[in-house]
């Protein structure tokens, strides 16, 4: 009986019911309202409005769509490079994707200048990095849409032991937002 009760005055205090009773109220249509817009499914009790749905927050993923390798204190782009940064340029345009360029250098510097190698590789991983961020502006992504930031030789992609894996430090990597 105390169920019932409490029921009942569940209904009375919503304004809705389903059936004949002695209570005054709206009767309830048994179809929900219609949503005022799409959006992930909700539980609408009848008789009640929806609110504006809200779109959830999409989680955004962030992807390594290409790596340009520089020569030693170089941040020239040859050909191949600018042909994948077009690549890259196109994808972010067509799906309006945030673009993400982080410049990096390798330890090694010219011989003399080690007590002002940090001086050099941070100049020289921001020159990278502007220059691939440049690039892909004029190629036509929104500079509101490039984040750029260089690291020097702090973040190296190999253990410097040879020529070979020094060259995989001097690099500008590309990530799409997705």
């Amino acid at each position: 009986m105390k169920k019932f009760i409490s029921l009942v005055a569940i209904l009375m205090l919503s304004g809705c019911y389903t059936g004949k009773s002695l209570f005054d109220g709206p009767a309830c249509d048994s179809k929900p309202q219609p949503k005022s817009q799409p959006c992930v499914e909700q539980v609408v009790p009848p008789c009640e409005q929806p609110e504006p749905c809200v779109q959830p927050e999409v989680q955004k993923t962030e992807r390594l769509a290409g790596v340009i390798y520089f020569g030693i204190g170089s941040d020239y782009l040859n050909d191949a490079d600018k042909a994948e940064l077009q690549r890259i340029a196109q994808y972010a345009k067509a799906n309006h994707s945030k673009v993400k360029v982080l410049g990096h250098a390798s330890h090694k510097v010219g011989k003399g200048a080690e007590f002002k190698k940090d001086i050099i590789n941070q100049d020289i991983s921001i020159k990278r990095t502007q220059n691939v961020a440049n690039t892909l502006a004029m190629m036509g992504v929104e500079p509101s849409q490039i984040n750029a930031a260089a690291y020097s030789d702090s973040l190296p992609a190999e253990v410097e032991r040879d020529a070979k894996t020094e060259a995989l430090n001097r690099r500008v990597e590309i990530y799409l937002e997705y």
